[in-house]
């Protein structure tokens, strides 16, 4: 699963109001500050680190995910996808899955490559296809920090840290499951009916939400996710989400166009 996310930079306008350790002034500043860049258009650079443990009576199951790409805002994006996954019950039979995303409009549109999705469709390169509704394979930075500003109890100034090399604001707030449930439904309305009759709000427990946000600029370099909850039957799981992201006002690496070839999806 990607949770969504992007972002960018060019002449920002100072944003104003951000002072001392009111973290409720930093948490809404930083939203306005990523709207601002979202408006002028940018570029971005992000790393998305997923780790994610299931234990039970039987065993445990392992799931860690890697995503770094570029993005030029509103549409562009490019990156990198890696995920492992594992389970004591059987053991040296790591599964493994990668692949190069590239969307010129949003997600509305993709062309993806990868060893192993070559291999299942038999042919060599990149592949254009249109993602299901589903797949949610966008990462979209706006959305993801727009949420997040808009959930939580009230939030808690911890201090200046570095980030990045940036000298930021460090915030943390707790989120509630429904709040949880809330926002992924209004990314995907099935996600509901893919549980139906599941107590989510049971299930999901809370999530503790740390935001690094740079001082000069209200942007965010960084932000972490932690959730642990338990199961019947003497399940529990645990799962730590890192968002870092860099690069405010610089170019891509390599610019983010159309392939020159590309086989059709059918």
């Amino acid at each position: 699963m990607v949770m969504t996310v992007v972002l960018l930079a060019a002449a920002l306008t100072p944003v104003a109001g951000c002072g001392g350790g009111d973290a409720t002034a930093w948490l809404e500043d930083c939203g306005q500050a990523v709207a601002e860049y979202d408006n002028q258009g940018g570029y971005l650079h992000f790393e998305q680190d997923l780790a994610y443990l299931l234990l039970t009576e039987e065993g445990e199951f392992e799931q860690n995910l890697r995503v770094a790409g570029d993005i030029v805002l509103p549409d562009r994006e490019t990156y990198e996808y890696a995920e492992t996954v594992s389970s004591s019950r059987q053991p040296g039979q790591t599964q493994e899955n990668a692949f190069t995303y590239l969307t010129l409009d949003g997600g509305t549109t993709a062309y993806v490559q990868g060893e192993r999705l070559s291999q299942q469709l038999g042919v060599v390169g990149w592949i254009h296809y249109r993602p299901l509704s589903d797949q949610n394979r966008y990462f979209d930075y706006t959305a993801l920090m727009t949420s997040l500003a808009d959930m939580g109890e009230k939030p808690e100034f911890v201090g200046y840290e570095d980030s990045g090399g940036e000298r930021c604001a460090h915030l943390r707030y707790l989120a509630s499951s429904q709040e949880l449930i809330n926002t992924r439904v209004a990314q995907d309305p099935s996600f509901a009916a893919q549980f139906e009759g599941l107590d989510l709000g049971e299930v999901m427990g809370e999530l503790l939400v740390e935001i690094w946000i740079g001082a000069a600029d209200k942007l965010p370099r960084q932000v972490a996710m932690d959730q642990s909850f338990s199961l019947e039957g003497g399940k529990s799981s645990t799962t730590r989400l890192v968002f870092v992201f860099s690069g405010y006002g610089g170019e891509p690496p390599v610019p983010i166009e159309a392939p020159a070839f590309a086989n059709e999806a059918f």
